[in-house]
């Protein structure tokens, strides 16, 4: 038994274009906001513990 294949979307013309510059927009929003410094998560302390724990870090 097959199993049917959907067909991708395309977009064209003034849609792909708006789509473009929003996705552009995005983009540079995300390079422009502050980079966090994860080491100070206190998530990523625990993770380290539980791994040295376990003898894997």
């Amino acid at each position: 038994m097959a199993i049917a294949i959907k067909a991708i979307p395309t977009l064209y013309g003034e849609d792909a274009v708006r789509f473009r510059k929003e996705i552009e927009k995005v983009d540079k929003e995300y390079d422009l906001r502050p980079k966090r410094d994860i080491t100070k998560d206190p998530r990523y302390a625990m993770m380290k513990k539980i791994l040295s724990k376990a003898r894997l870090f």
